[in-house]
């Protein structure tokens, strides 16, 4: 579900700096109906006015939860360099997606993705320059704000909440000794289902799937989560397309982190998501006069 770093460890302060957003929970995918507050957004751009016939101003997708009637949160390198599109809330955005919809352009035209229907936004923020330095390690400062043009309410009437500052610290330090086993996660989106042997473009559905938390040589840092992304034991993980996307704590609305990229290109082996429990990340997102680092 996620924009996701591909590269072997060498090479990845190369591909950092070419990471681009992309588009669903890998193994164990369960349809989710539960989070109605996680949209699917849609991001624009301004076509070549020269082009013939005119230009496809659909730039990429990715995922965000709503935390108020008009604020997303997602992830920074969703919302760098574009401000406007739109956000769909349906757990299937393009059941009945064609190619040939919308003049060539490819949509559904019964559910309007990516070009009608929606809620419209043409505000966003990033936090920070993304992907500053090794992203397993370093702040990426990988964490993005939409602002929806009208109030949208979803059937729940719920929405994503905010963590604590160290929400995860204080859930590995009470977990204990087992806390790999005890500390979970769900992560919601409309990604990928995988990558293996070749992606499926037409899936946009809301997936979700339970992750656990991992350590390793590359352990949770005060910028990053690791979680398993791997069919053992139910779990599941994320995959182009699920960036942004929640990552909550299980049983909870509370947002632990946003996705943010992987190290494999077949959607395997781990996945990294951007800590939104720091109370610097915190201020910012609940900040109305937040700056832009774009």
């Amino acid at each position: 579900m996620r924009t996701r770093l591909v590269a072997a460890a060498a090479a990845l302060l190369a591909a950092v700096a070419l990471a681009t957003p992309a588009g669903a929970i890998t193994y164990n995918a369960q349809k989710d109906f539960v989070h109605d507050y996680v949209a699917l957004l849609v991001f624009y751009t301004d076509p070549d006015p020269n082009s013939v016939p005119p230009g496809d101003p659909f730039s990429h997708r990715c995922s965000g939860t709503l935390i108020s009637p008009t604020l997303i949160v997602t992830a920074g390198h969703c919302t760098e360099g574009v401000d406007e599109g739109r956000a769909y809330f349906v757990q299937a955005a393009g059941p009945n997606y064609s190619p040939n919809s919308f003049g060539g352009w490819g949509g559904d035209e019964t559910t309007g993705y990516p070009y009608e229907n929606g809620v419209t936004f043409s505000h966003t923020w990033n936090f920070g320059e993304i992907f500053v330095g090794f992203p397993s390690q370093k702040d990426t400062m990988d964490v993005g704000v939409v602002e929806l043009d009208s109030p949208y309410i979803p059937p729940s009437g719920q929405f994503g909440l905010l963590p604590d500052a160290g929400a995860i610290d204080a859930a590995v330090a009470a977990a204990g000794a087992n806390g790999k086993q005890t500390v979970r996660f769900v992560t919601s989106g409309y990604g990928l289902l995988d990558q293996d042997p070749v992606p499926n473009p037409g899936l946009r559905e809301r997936l979700m799937a339970v992750g656990y938390l991992i350590n390793g040589t590359s352990p949770i840092t005060a910028f990053n989560l690791k979680t398993t992304n791997n069919p053992s034991k139910d779990k599941g993980g994320s995959c182009n397309g699920d960036s942004g996307g929640p990552v909550f704590f299980e049983g909870t609305r509370v947002i632990a982190a946003v996705v943010s990229f992987g190290m494999n290109g077949q959607c395997k082996g781990q996945d990294y998501s951007y800590r939104i429990d720091r109370q610097a990340v915190l201020d910012w997102i609940t900040d109305p006069d937040r700056p832009d680092a774009s």
